[in-house]
């Protein structure tokens, strides 16, 4: 009996420092995730004046232009046309920037990634989270564009919570994947910078979901990207959540696109060091 016990206590002990050692592991990850995130915010606004304002003047000045066009030219009817167009337009920048700069990330790093072991995953990782730096930027000007006009808050904000996570599960996927195949096969950026502009337009960005033919908006909006901006766009008066298949589809093509990432990773990651 005495054995016994000292056997389990031996198991409990081990399982302790098994516990120590995985939560330490994940530590480490975590700051090696947040360091390599403040590495590429620097690299990218190093030697630049204005900095981080330039992440809020470019959509700043996509809004003055094609609000000119579209209300002062083409005279289109669509009221608060700005700010219907600023609220689907920040989730997709964060889109747009996180996909696009996760291509060439392993060729910027080869030094360190031939030389160097560590979790390489990280890298792409890095270039999601510092998006989301600017998309939270990004978020506090809405909001204080919200409260000037004003728009009156509701349950419906609580909705950009979850269209957030989802978003940022999907990029998560999608960052893992392309880094990876674009080490291998350089045509990856090329083609991904031609499909997000056409995609670009295809998505309701631009144009709320209403200015769609009836009979084509449900099917329009399994786009996932059109869902979440549409999302986004719910906390306007007159604006209304998608459907929950839609949501739901999102959703799903988020997890989808984290697991195909993470397959792709597992098998051409440890090949990285040899194609570089």
């Amino acid at each position: 009996m005495q054995r016994r016990q000292v056997t389990l206590v031996g198991v409990a002990d081990q399982a302790q420092v098994g516990r120590e050692s995985t939560c330490a592991r994940w530590r480490l990850r975590a700051e090696l995730l947040s360091t390599l995130t403040v590495a590429q915010l620097k690299a990218r606004y190093r030697r630049s004046l204005l900095g981080f304002l330039w992440s809020l003047i470019v959509p700043l000045f996509q809004i003055v232009v094609i609000g000119f066009v579209f209300q002062g030219l083409l005279q289109h009817e669509i009221p608060n046309y700005t700010i219907v167009f600023l609220t689907a337009l920040v989730p997709w920048i964060y889109f747009n920037d996180a996909t696009l700069a996760s291509c060439p990330v392993y060729l910027r790093f080869r030094d360190v990634v031939k030389k160097i072991y560590f979790p390489r995953w990280a890298l792409p990782l890095s270039i999601v989270s510092s998006s989301f730096v600017h998309f939270a930027l990004s978020m506090v000007i809405l909001f204080a564009v919200f409260a000037v006009i004003p728009v009156r808050f509701t349950p419906a904000f609580w909705w950009l919570i979850p269209l957030t996570a989802i978003l940022t599960t999907m990029l998560a996927g999608l960052s893992l994947m392309l880094a990876v195949l674009h080490t291998f096969y350089q045509d990856v950026e090329y083609a991904l910078t031609a499909i997000i502009r056409m995609f670009f337009f295809i998505t309701p960005v631009m144009y709320p979901t209403a200015e769609i033919p009836e009979q084509y908006r449900y099917w329009f909006l399994f786009n996932p990207m059109a869902a979440i901006c549409e999302g986004f766009r719910s906390v306007l008066p007159h604006y209304e959540l998608p459907e929950p298949e839609h949501l739901l589809s999102a959703a799903l093509f988020s997890v989808v696109c984290l697991l195909v990432g993470i397959a792709v990773y597992r098998r051409m990651g440890p090949q990285l060091p040899e194609v570089l």
